[in-house]
């Protein structure tokens, strides 16, 4: 088998095959083989458990394992030899917890860096048409509202949100948001649980590799969950340089009021 890419190059973009050749990635607990046919593509992959957060790779390999439990076929009638790969932020919100509880005090502001899971687009030839989606994780699904009648369908996220940047984990198949939270109410916010609108953010790419999203900010102006929402379309202040790689699945509208904090209906 040979490597062709390591931890530190791109793991997306556009991969050209030649026939019946096969690919493989490894992006932590997802593996993926992709196969090149005339006028097919197959898609094969697996997720573990256990897992090195370091171990992202492209290799070429010889063929798809029997034990690959997902095979997935794409015919055309033309044949087609290039493959983009996308990442993709959730189809849904994404709850993130920190590690520990804590309270913003009236007047005050913070900014929290959230770890968000992955999709993969899969696109074929040159006019990148759409095959299919994937997660590299698939997150747990979870309620997040007041009730069964307010509220919405999430993904929870299984990593926490943290204060300090140098404490989210390297891992370059997920993404980095910043999340600027200012407490303009007369009373101490106690964050448990932040909603991350996921599918209203871009993606992007730094120097280093590492995949960043669209800044958030969350302003609360009275008592409650409810904060207003403003998603900043523009590389985060973290990483100024970062290129484009994906648009957000929907658009963000501004002025709106989005239930932000703490409340998960058990």
């Amino acid at each position: 088998m040979q490597k062709i890419t390591d931890s530190l190059s791109p793991w997306w973009g556009t991969f050209n095959f030649e026939l019946d050749q096969s690919k493989l990635w490894r992006l932590g607990p997802l593996t993926m083989i992709l196969r090149c046919l005339s006028g097919e593509w197959q898609v094969s992959y697996e997720r573990i458990e256990q897992y090195e957060d370091s171990d992202i790779s492209v290799s070429d390999t010889d063929s798809i394992p029997e034990d690959l439990p997902e095979l997935t076929r794409y015919v055309f009638r033309n044949p087609c030899r290039s493959l983009k790969i996308t990442p993709l932020l959730a189809d849904r919100p994404v709850i993130s917890r920190p590690r520990i509880p804590f309270n913003l005090s009236a007047g005050e502001e913070i900014t929290l860096y959230v770890s968000s899971p992955l999709w993969i687009e899969l696109s074929a030839g040159n006019n990148a048409k759409k095959l299919g989606e994937l997660s590299i994780q698939r997150p747990s699904d979870t309620w997040f509202g007041p009730s069964t009648l307010q509220g919405e369908l999430c993904y929870a996220t299984t990593t926490h949100c943290r204060i300090n940047l140098v404490e989210i984990p390297e891992r370059r198949y997920r993404a980095i948001t910043p999340v600027i939270i200012r407490n303009n109410a007369d009373t101490t916010l106690s964050l448990e649980r932040l909603n991350l609108p996921s599918p209203q953010l871009s993606i992007y790419t730094s120097d280093d590799g590492r995949l960043w999203t669209s800044t958030v900010k969350l302003t609360r102006e009275k008592d409650g969950d409810m904060a207003a929402l403003r998603v900043i379309h523009k590389p985060p202040k973290e990483a100024p340089e970062a290129i484009i790689l994906s648009q957000p699945r929907v658009a963000s509208e501004a002025g709106v009021f989005i239930r932000a904090f703490n409340a998960v209906f058990s």
